[in-house]
């Protein structure tokens, strides 16, 4: 039987590159002997690769050396630097010796390099594993692995023989394989010189330590050890498993495919490829979905393969899918793909009739069974794809970092092979990789090599099919008010419209009618909090350990808390159990375990409520800890319909909690500040602030056009009108004003970026009228603002005290300037001294002392009047000559006296 020879340079994890080196240095000079070549001088030595020059002991002809110690096979690129070597320093033949196989681009290139003259030949001479081994042989330095004595009653071995160059000497290594399955389960051990099996334990407990692939059992050959790696097997084949979907709608875990909604892009884009790897049409044998946590990849994965086994595409594709968490060995890779193929015969999808043997990761075809099903497969036009669920979730297992090199190795070698088999990785795109991780190298090394696809937030349509689905769940339609919400709080992401479905179906249940639930507070951190507030203190223990260490051992966590409180975590979803390993339901509520954070979610929803009338409503129930419909209705004036409607928005903008059916409202700030703050922090995350944010530059502007069309760029509720839309945008607009999130002179408006608002009291924000403008218009002169400003500055002060002592038209300049609050107090803590240059800082600050001094340094000196036109103009607004006269002359007065600060000259009157 011709066996597939490797050759490793097996050593501790802990050598240093240059001791590594010199073993395939030795290893070099050993077979350049045997050539009749001595080595004259080392060129280079890396852990993995040598240069070396040789000289001919009878002619003394020069050539070089490369000797590659890969892991995957070398590429024809390799062996065009060695032939340019070569040609430009004038050697007389180049050599590569390479511990694995070529390429299938490194063989053409071979094949075509033999068809040259003899003469041209002698240039490049190639030598893979097998051709060294065989003028080693034929040199007497070792023994070929066919001679070994094995006894093939007691041990099953295939094809496979690794030829370990150690810090010990020379080695064959021969993987058996288990009598039942055909899998690798262990490795006998011989000494390559002699032939002479390794049964010392001592001996073979130095090689297990080392770093080589064969990352099975040493054996001797006893009973006793051939037990232990049968077993050793058995466990981790046990740790491939399916990738667990739910057991009705409501579960947290991925989707039933009766259940899946929407995708239909990406399912059809995965099976395109995967017939284009049938019809021979690709040479890619790589496949990703990628996107954030919680957008249904493993939803994807579980539908895809459904659609693969039904009636019209069971002949024709098998996928299988492998939940990754539940890995427990580097072998993860190689086990994963073996027990896909055995599934695929055992379902009959693939016929076998010889009895099965697996090679290694970087040799699954090497052996004439798998060939043989490799062969079928395409005469067949058959695909078998093995899809690797939540792989990055490895990440967190220090003690699998192996396994990603082993991926990289697996996916070189289904590459090499272009048999009609896929690996397919579904890969969380928010996480962050370390880049001194092997997941890093191996994610970024296959980048070219896979066929990527990104999945995207839900479109309206798909999320319009998965309230549908939630609508029989609900055993109801869902009303169009509740529908809206679902939209609109949604944004498109899947994971958080499950969970509000969740939640509405909780409700439901409890008896809360549809119409009850629009005044719930739809907070999905309040929905997570409530999550862990239903566990006892055992669970939660147990949860955040879970959390910490996923995926975590589940025999490790079931010693520390027990099986029954593991079970109970596994019964309410919040926990899942993969194999020997569990898991947190979601990955965005683990972090929030973790964490108490949640991803960022924009707000969409828009009050129907004006801005005054709901600061009006806010002003009736400070200090109120409850109230009826009615007594909010009564204050307001409204119908009960117009009550409903401002309580759903108070209840959105999250001031209250509401219970319609008891018709009460139990408010949830206790001052107006906290009251005020709140409105703030809801639009400071609204999906319009964020997109003005990422349109407006800093200090720029935009007028009410734009921002109208901002607004509507915004929109996903295709059935409202222009006029509605418009309404919507002026309604808006009034509550980002009325919070002081934007200001607005004139046609003009400009982003304020401020840590909260302005203003601090309700019923300021409830009676007053939006004013003409937001903007500092010099309402009153330096010396007079400054006054104003030490008064702040020297003690705490009122309102109305200011406006006594220094005038109202002082207290607007100080509040638009942001030294004042509308209450009278200070907003900085600063010294008197520091008073005239803060005041100078603040007005060059704003937008119209800006204006105003690049107006004045590009046309020279003007008017009041003149500076009054060029700045209405310039934002578009209609002021009359008086008001021209006025507020330019204000103006000028401020920008020059700012300018005369900050250059340190005389200030003017």
């Amino acid at each position: 039987m011709a066996l597939n020879y490797q050759i490793e340079v097996a050593v501790a994890p802990e050598t240093t590159t240059t001791a590594r080196g010199r073993i395939l240095e030795k290893f070099a000079r050993k077979f350049l002997e045997t050539q009749n070549y001595r080595v004259q001088e080392e060129v280079r030595l890396t852990a993995s690769e040598v240069d070396l020059l040789g000289t001919e002991d009878t002619t003394a002809e020069r050539i070089f050396v490369e000797c590659k110690a890969h892991r995957s096979t070398i590429s024809s690129e390799v062996l065009h630097k060695l032939l340019g070597n070569v040609y430009f320093k004038g050697y007389s033949s180049g050599w590569l010796l390479s511990t694995f196989a070529l390429g299938k681009d490194a063989k053409g290139f071979e094949d075509e390099w033999n068809q040259k003259p003899p003469e041209e030949r002698r240039k490049l001479r190639i030598y893979p594993p097998e051709r060294l081994i065989e003028r080693l042989v034929k040199a007497q330095i070792i023994v070929d692995a066919v001679s070994l004595q094995i006894d093939r009653d007691k041990f099953r071995v295939g094809n496979d023989a690794f030829l370990l160059l150690t810090q010990d000497g020379e080695f064959w290594a021969v993987p058996v394989l288990d009598p039942d399955s055909g899998i690798r389960s262990a490795t006998l051990l011989f000494q390559a010189d002699t032939g002479k099996q390794v049964t010392h334990q001592a001996a073979l407990d130095r090689i297990a330590k080392t770093d080589t692939t064969l990352s099975l059992p040493w054996i001797a050959g006893g009973m006793e050890s051939q037990a232990f790696a049968a077993a050793k097997l058995h466990a981790d084949l046990e740790s491939i498993v399916r990738v667990p979907v739910a057991d009705h709608w409501a579960d947290y875990r991925p989707a039933r495919p009766e259940d899946f909604v929407g995708r239909e892009n990406v399912q059809t884009t995965v099976f395109h490829f995967l017939d284009s790897v049938r019809n021979q049409a690709t040479t890619t044998r790589l496949i990703a979905l990628k996107g954030p946590s919680g957008w249904g990849k493993s939803s994807s994965v579980l539908k895809i393969a459904s659609r693969a086994s039904n009636v019209r595409n069971k002949g024709r594709y098998f996928v299988f899918t492998v939940d990754s968490r539940a890995a427990t060995t580097s072998r993860f890779p190689e086990l994963a793909v073996v027990t896909a193929v055995k599934a695929a015969v055992s379902s009959g999808f693939i016929r076998s009739d010889r009895s099965l043997e697996f090679g290694g990761p970087t040799s699954l075809f090497s052996n004439p069974a798998m060939q043989g099903l490799a062969e079928d497969l395409q005469s067949e036009e058959k695909v078998l794809c093995v899809f690797f669920d939540q792989f990055e979730e490895l990440l967190y297992k220090a003690d699998l970092v192996d396994v990603f090199a082993e991926m990289r190795r697996l996916c070189a070698a289904v590459e090499e092979a272009q048999a009609n088999l896929v690996i397919g990785f579904s890969w969380k795109t928010d996480g962050v990789i370390p880049t001194e991780h092997n997941a890093y190298h191996m994610w970024h090394s296959l980048s070219d090599r896979r066929f990527e696809i990104e999945l995207s937030p839900f479109t309206e349509r798909e999320v319009g099919l998965a309230i549908n689905r939630f609508s029989k769940e609900l055993g109801n339609p869902v009303i169009p008010q509740l529908r809206r919400l679902l939209q609109d709080h949604c944004q498109g992401f899947p994971w958080l419209l499950k969970k509000l479905c969740i939640h509405i179906l909780e409700l439901s249940k409890g008896g809360i009618e549809q119409l009850d639930i629009l005044n719930r507070s739809m907070n999905i951190q309040s929905l997570f909090k409530k999550d862990l507030e239903n566990l006892s203190p055992a669970e939660l223990a147990c949860i955040k350990q879970i959390a910490q260490e996923s995926p975590a051992e589940f025999f490790k966590v079931a010693q520390n808390f027990g099986d029954e409180i593991v079970s109970r975590l596994i019964d309410k979803r919040l926990v899942i159990r993969s194999g020997t390993r569990l898991t947190i339901y979601w990955d965005i509520f683990r972090d929030y375990i973790l964490t108490e954070k949640i991803p960022y979610i924009p707000v969409t929803y828009v009050p129907q409520a004006n801005f005054n009338r709901y600061a009006n409503a806010l002003a009736f129930m400070v200090d109120k800890t409850e109230l009826t419909y009615a007594e909010l209705g009564a204050h307001m004036h409204l119908s009960t319909g117009a009550t409903d409607n401002l309580v759903r928005d108070l209840a959105n903008v999250g001031h209250v909690e509401a219970y319609r059916k008891e018709t009460r409202i139990v408010p949830l700030f206790n001052d107006e500040q906290q009251a005020i703050q709140i409105a703030f922090s809801f639009w400071q995350t609204h999906d319009i602030v964020r997109r003005l944010n990422a349109m407006v530059s800093e200090e720029g502007s935009l007028s009410e056009d734009d921002f109208e069309q901002i607004y509507r760029s915004a929109n996903k509720r295709t059935e409202l009108g222009d006029s509605t839309l418009h309404s919507y945008s002026v309604r808006v607009l009034g509550w980002l004003r009325g919070l002081g999130v934007v200001a607005q002179i004139g046609g003009t408006l400009v982003l304020r970026d401020l840590a909260k608002s302005t203003f601090q009291s309700l019923e300021e924000l409830s009676t007053q009228r939006l004013p003409t403008s937001d903007f500092f218009l010099g309402e009153a002169p330096p010396s007079k603002v400054i006054d104003g400003f030490k008064t702040l500055c020297g003690a705490p002060t009122t309102r109305a005290s200011m406006e006594l002592q220094h005038g109202r038209n002082t207290c607007y300049a100080l509040i638009k300037l942001g030294l004042m609050w509308p209450d009278g107090a200070s907003r900085l803590n600063t010294s008197i001294s520091d008073a005239e240059k803060i005041v100078a800082l603040r007005a060059r600050a704003t937008t119209t002392i800006g204006a105003s001094t690049e107006v004045l340094r590009n046309k020279g000196s003007m008017s009041g009047l003149e500076l009054g036109k060029e700045l209405s103009e310039r934002f578009g607004v209609r002021w009359s000559e008086g008001s021209q006269r006025r507020y330019g002359t204000a103006l000028r007065q401020w920008a020059e006296w700012a300018e005369a600060v900050r250059s340190g000259v005389g200030i003017p009157t």
